[in-house]
C-alpha cells in the first residue's frame, strides 16, 4: 500500500467499499462532512445498486481526479439468463423472455467476441448526454430517445464460477466508457437468449484494490483522526508517468504556474510528467525540449510550510 499521508492539511485519496443503495456523490458528501473539507470529489462513478471500490480524492487530489479516466477497472458481476430489462440490470421491467440457456462452452467461446477493441450500445439508463440532457432523466421521464455504440477496450473477460444453468459469474478488466449491463446484455445477444447483470462489483481500479478499502459503516462512525490514517498519498495516480526532483532554486518559479528548464537530458519531451520536492509532489505538465510547463500546481507544500 502506498505511503500514508502525514501532514495537518488533508490531501490524498480515500478508497471507500460502497454498498448497494446508495450513489457515489452520497459517498463524497459523507467524506466531505466528516473531514470538514470542502474540495473533494470521487473517480469513476458506480450506479446505486452497484458495490465496489470507490476512490474519493479530497484536497489537492482533487486535480489528479482526471488521470483515473484512462485506468483499468476490474467487475465481478452475475448474468442473468432467460430476461431482458429496460434497465439491463436487474433493478428494470422485463421486456424480453427466453426458455433458452447457453452451455458453459458456448459461454466461454463467446467472451473472445468482446475481448480487445469492440463496439458497445450504453444502456438507457446511463449518464450520457442527449441534447443536454442525462439519459437517466429522459428515462425516468418515460421519453423516447437513441444512444449511438461507442468503442471501448476489454482487456480480458473470463468465467469465475457457474452454480447452476440460469446464472454465471464472470470477471471483466476494461477501460473507460465500459458498461458492465451491457456486457451482460449483449452477450445474451450473442448467445441467443436474453440476460442482464446483477451484483455488480468493482474489485480493482488502476493502482487501488478492494481489500486496501474502507467499509462505509467504519466511514460513518470513524473520527476525523482514523480516516486521515486511512488517506493514501496524492501521487498515488502520478507514479505512471515521468517524474523528476525539483530544484530548491526552482521552487518559487515552479509554485507560480511558472515553467522552468531542466538539466536532466533524459526528458526532452513528455506529454504527462509530474515534479516533486523531498517527496512532495509540486505539479503536473507537460516537457517539451527540457522545458516543463505546468498545468496543474498542487499547493500541498505552500500548506505545509504555512503550517
Amino acid at each position: 500500500m502506498d505511503q500514508k499521508i502525514k501532514s495537518p492539511f488533508i490531501n490524498g485519496w480515500l478508497v471507500v467499499d460502497k454498498p448497494s443503495g446508495i450513489g457515489s456523490t452520497d459517498i463524497v458528501n459523507i467524506i466531505k462532512k466528516k473531514l470538514g473539507v470542502k474540495k473533494v470529489g470521487h473517480g469513476g462513478t458506480l450506479d446505486p445498486d452497484a458495490t465496489g471500490l470507490l476512490p474519493v480524492a479530497i484536497g489537492e487530489a482533487t486535480k489528479t481526479i482526471r488521470f483515473t479516466e484512462n485506468l483499468l477497472k476490474t467487475y465481478e458481476f452475475t448474468v442473468s439468463f432467460g430476461f431482458s430489462t429496460d434497465t439491463d440490470d436487474a433493478s428494470g421491467k422485463i421486456i424480453g423472455e427466453s426458455k433458452k440457456r447457453p452451455n458453459t462452452k458456448d459461454i466461454i467461446d463467446s467472451l473472445q467476441n468482446f475481448k480487445g477493441l469492440i463496439r458497445q450500445l450504453p444502456p438507457k439508463l446511463s449518464a450520457i448526454k442527449v441534447n443536454g440532457k442525462r439519459a437517466y432523466d429522459l428515462f425516468h421521464e418515460g421519453q423516447e430517445f437513441q444512444l449511438s455504440a461507442r468503442k471501448i477496450f476489454i482487456s480480458d473477460f473470463e468465467i469465475i464460477n457457474r452454480k447452476n444453468n440460469d446464472t454465471i459469474d464472470l470477471k471483466v478488466i476494461c477501460g473507460k466508457g465500459c458498461y458492465v449491463r451491457s456486457l451482460a446484455r449483449d452477450l445474451g445477444i450473442t448467445l441467443g437468449c436474453y440476460a442482464h447483470a446483477k451484483n455488480i462489483r468493482r474489485t480493482e481500479y488502476g493502482p487501488f484494490y478492494i481489500n486496501n478499502t474502507i467499509a462505509l459503516d467504519k466511514l460513518k462512525i470513524f473520527e476525523k483522526g482514523q480516516l486521515v490514517k486511512n488517506i493514501i498519498s496524492t501521487n498515488i495516480l502520478l507514479k505512471q508517468y515521468p517524474d523528476f526532483e525539483c530544484a530548491e532554486e526552482n521552487l518559487n518559479i515552479l509554485l507560480n504556474g511558472n515553467p522552468i528548464k531542466l538539466t536532466n537530458l533524459n526528458y526532452k519531451n513528455h506529454k504527462f510528467a509530474w515534479t516533486h520536492y523531498n517527496g512532495v509532489p509540486l505539479a503536473i505538465g507537460k516537457i517539451k525540449n527540457f522545458i516543463f510547463y505546468p498545468f496543474r500546481v498542487l499547493n500541498i507544500l505552500k500548506n505545509e510550510n504555512n503550517s
